[in-house]
């Protein structure tokens, strides 16, 4: 009787394994908008880690020529109490003949500024860092050289939220594109 019970404690615990939780976010952005909702969150630091994978998706074809080459918003922040459009840093994406590029994006005193960083695989996980530093913002990708915005404002002290996944310039997406975001500061 003593085994018996062993064999069924034993075979309890293992077959009630507890399944793991995808620690990715998935950000849906729906066909026919620029993103999946507002969503506000600070940012206590001025560093900003994450892992992205984008899937096949991330494919698409816009209806007006040029604008394939916009480029599409992954993850930033805003800077030093101001809005976005005025300072900010973030990774930007498109895909462009064949290929999903990472660029860092980032406005300055109101400016635009773009860079290419390089290109990253389809359903596999990337890393992408972002960092303040007193007169830059500093781009890391997985796989590719730090890439360097020169940085406008200035604050020691300053409110900086979260900018998430946006589809465009002046198209919406054209189909429901997922990216899966783990965040990890």
């Amino acid at each position: 009787m003593y085994k018996l019970l062993i064999v069924i404690i034993i075979a309890a615990l293992f077959s009630c394994e507890p399944t793991m939780e995808d620690p990715y976010e998935s950000f849906i952005i729906p066909a026919g908008k620029h993103d999946n909702g507002w969503k506000m969150q600070s940012l206590q630091s001025k560093r900003l880690d994450f892992s992205v994978i984008f899937d096949q998706s991330a494919i698409y074809e816009t209806i007006t020529k040029e604008n394939q080459h916009d480029i599409n918003k992954l993850m930033g922040f805003s800077d030093c109490n101001s809005m976005h459009h005025e300072n900010s840093a973030r990774f930007g994406w498109r895909w462009l003949e064949g290929k999903l590029e990472i660029h860092a994006y980032a406005y300055v005193n109101g400016e635009r500024i773009t860079t290419y960083i390089g290109d990253v695989a389809l359903n596999e996980p990337t890393d992408y860092q972002l960092q303040i530093t007193a007169d830059h913002y500093v781009f890391y990708l997985q796989g590719y050289d730090p890439v360097r915005i020169k940085r406008g404002a200035s604050c020691d002290k300053g409110l900086y939220y979260m900018l998430y996944p946006y589809f465009g310039g002046d198209e919406v997406a054209p189909h429901d594109i997922l990216i899966q975001i783990l965040t990890k500061y």
